[in-house]
């Protein structure tokens, strides 16, 4: 299986994006993460490409996802088969 393409939008308050960073880094899959509150040219990307600026915003294979507890069995039926 190919190597999924992961990247995440966060901030360090965010509760949500510190789980799917650990469940990431659990499962040994790598990520780049871009922090909106450390680097305001991440926020306006974000909000370029979804819309939106909610954290975390989820992209696999650029497969979007608003948050991780709601949307957790299909991220992990992709990531994990």
């Amino acid at each position: 299986m190919r190597r999924p393409k992961v990247e995440v939008y966060t901030t360090p308050t965010c509760e949500d994006c510190r789980n799917f960073k650990k469940f990431l880094n659990e499962h040994i899959i790598s990520y780049k993460e871009y922090s909106i509150a450390d680097e305001p040219k991440y926020a306006e990307k974000l909000r370029k490409r979804s819309g939106k600026t909610l954290v975390p915003t989820i992209y696999i294979n650029n497969q979007e996802f608003f948050g991780f507890v709601f949307n957790r069995q299909e991220i992990e039926k992709l990531l994990l088969g």
